[in-house]
């Protein structure tokens, strides 16, 4: 029998786990650095994935008596691009078998994301003790401009962690 095997490789979604579509049909979720295998029945099949902050990705593929492998990457879309909350685009890469890469590649992928996102994770503590300094500082001395500055600091939070998650995308896997 057929087998259809998708790969996710790319640097978005760390947390989340993408369905995975066959025909309108959702067969499955694909999480992050991982592998799915599908044994299908001969024919063409509309496969369609994609998170919640990303743009779905679909393919039309023809099944023979063989494998068939697809790569699940994401790329940054354009600041104009956007649509509302989402802003990347996920793609499929038709592969060779072959081609797939190993545990041990998809384990390094694993390894680097769960250090950039540590990375992100320190920056908005460091913004967080910032914001709470500021505001123990304008209680203490009466100043409600510090007040406005720690408001500034909590309002940026939510951009930084955005901002560090599109720059991994910007990283070739």
């Amino acid at each position: 029998m057929p087998e259809l095997v998708i790969q996710r490789r790319d640097h978005s979604a760390y947390f989340e786990a993408y369905p995975v579509y066959i025909n309108r049909k959702q067969v499955g979720r694909i999480g992050f650095a991982e592998r799915i295998s599908l044994e299908l029945e001969e024919g063409r099949y509309q496969v369609h994935c994609g998170g919640l902050f990303g743009v779905e990705a679909e393919i039309w593929v023809d099944l023979k008596q063989h494998r068939k492998a697809l790569f699940l990457s994401a790329e940054s879309l354009a600041w104009r691009e956007r649509p509302f909350p989402k802003y990347y685009q996920c793609h499929f890469t038709e592969t060779a078998p072959l081609q797939l890469k190993g545990e041990e590649e998809q384990g390094q992928l694993k390894v680097q994301q769960g250090r950039a996102l540590t990375y992100a994770f320190a920056f908005l503590a460091l913004l967080s003790l910032a914001a709470a300094w500021l505001f123990w500082q304008a209680e203490e001395s009466g100043e409600a401009l510090l007040n406005v500055f720690a408001f500034v600091a909590l309002a940026l939070i939510p951009w930084a962690y955005r901002g560090v998650l599109i720059s991994q995308l910007k990283q070739k896997v």
